[in-house]
């Protein structure tokens, strides 16, 4: 039974034979980065104190200027703030191999204090979610979210697949109303 992050990115890996996997955000390699089953991994993170040989230090940003490795899988779980989650997913996508999947952790948040930016909470999520429920606009891919482990939203790269435009306007008010329609969210996990 999947219930987290780590379970259902090692599950797709196993399942999918994923070779290469980039982590966005490692913080602490112990947490998901080390447990990661596939034969090349690679993490960004800014945070200087992290010493680890595969993890590159800097943002996002910064690497993806840098690098265009092509990734099987591919894990956002960096700044959660939804413009940078953005940039994220966008530049994941140009490094994403054809069969490959992108995981976006955090994207079901429970209370709205844990979703203001910058940051007041301990518990927080940011406003991923405000990103996420407007993925349906892009051309090219396919997603589920998943109600597990503060949601995790899986995307595959689908070429013939068609966006559906929508004029949302990403609001915690939409989240609530309309979030679980928006993020296609589903409590059964199937990968």
């Amino acid at each position: 039974m999947i219930t987290n992050h780590t379970q259902l990115l090692n599950a797709l890996i196993e399942k999918y034979n994923l070779k290469s996997y980039l982590e966005i955000g490692v913080q602490n390699p112990e947490n998901n980065f080390d447990k990661i089953k596939a034969k090349m991994k690679f993490g960004v993170d800014p945070d200087e104190s992290i010493n680890h040989p595969m993890i590159y230090t800097g943002t996002s940003d910064e690497y993806f200027t840098g690098y265009d490795t092509i990734h099987d899988l591919i894990f956002i779980d960096g700044l959660h703030h939804a413009d940078q989650v953005k940039r994220d997913f966008e530049n994941s996508l140009r490094c994403l191999s054809d069969n490959g999947y992108i995981v976006i952790h955090d994207v079901l948040p429970e209370n709205e204090s844990g979703t203001i930016v910058p940051r007041e909470t301990k518990q927080w999520w940011g406003d991923v979610y405000k990103f996420v429920m407007g993925l349906s606009n892009y051309d090219g891919i396919r997603f589920i979210t998943f109600d597990i482990d503060n949601g995790c939203c899986l995307i595959k790269k689908d070429k013939n697949h068609k966006g559906k435009k929508t004029d949302i306007i990403p609001t915690w008010e939409t989240y609530i109303t309309h979030g679980k329609q928006l993020l296609n969210v589903t409590t059964t996990v199937e990968i």
